[in-house]
């Protein structure tokens, strides 16, 4: 109640101004370990209408991090999509744009993402074990995919925009199975990731 109270009394303050209100906080360990950036109550994601989390940039491979640089990562945009994550570095006291890096970094993550979802729904084929895509099934395969010994660090969120790609381009589909009274899916390799990784191309 506290926390609407205040985002009615910023939207007031917003009205009268003719503008916008940003609300500066600070998240709490638990949310920095989780990558969520809350602080407190998670009322604070839910009351205000647009979200963005300015963090730390993790090296790859056990490198000294750049203290100079952030990521700037959107959790919330309730009048638009969610925008790509932006890699800013501090200049003269302003936090800029980071030319190249934002752009090759987002390319690798996503390639990791999509061969790392494709290796895990393929193994998943092997042992017999089904996952979907439907986020409210207790085998959504974001969900499953970040538990897996070897996702690669891979994130369910990042599991779950590879897994919309990888629709788009036809690498996987879902395929109906069961009996007409009690219908069920799961998600299958597409017929040319298939064929590639039975004859050995890619490893699972």
């Amino acid at each position: 109640m506290q926390v609407y109270g205040f985002a009615n009394q910023m939207q007031a303050l917003a009205k009268v101004a003719g503008g916008s209100v940003t609300v500066l906080s600070h998240p709490s360990l638990h949310g920095i370990q989780n990558g969520s950036g809350i602080s407190g109550s998670t009322a604070w994601h839910g009351a205000f209408r647009f979200r963005q989390y300015l963090k730390g940039v993790k090296q790859e491979g056990g490198d000294q991090p750049d203290n100079d640089l952030r990521e700037l990562e959107f959790k919330k945009n309730q009048y638009g999509p969610i925008a790509e994550t932006i890699v800013l570095r501090y200049q003269h006291g302003l936090f800029l744009p980071e030319a190249g890096l934002s752009r090759l970094d987002k390319l690798a993550r996503e390639q990791k993402a999509e061969e790392t979802f494709l290796a895990l729904l393929a193994r998943y084929d092997r042992e017999g074990r089904n996952a979907s895509d439907k986020p409210t099934s207790p085998t959504y395969a974001p969900a499953l995919f970040c538990k897996e010994r070897d996702a690669n660090g891979v994130r369910k969120e990042d599991f779950a925009a590879a897994m919309r790609r990888l629709f788009e381009g036809g690498k996987i589909h879902v395929e109906n199975y069961g009996r007409p009274s009690r219908p069920a899916s799961r998600l299958r390799l597409g017929k040319k990731e298939e064929q590639s990784r039975e004859g050995g191309q890619v490893s699972g």
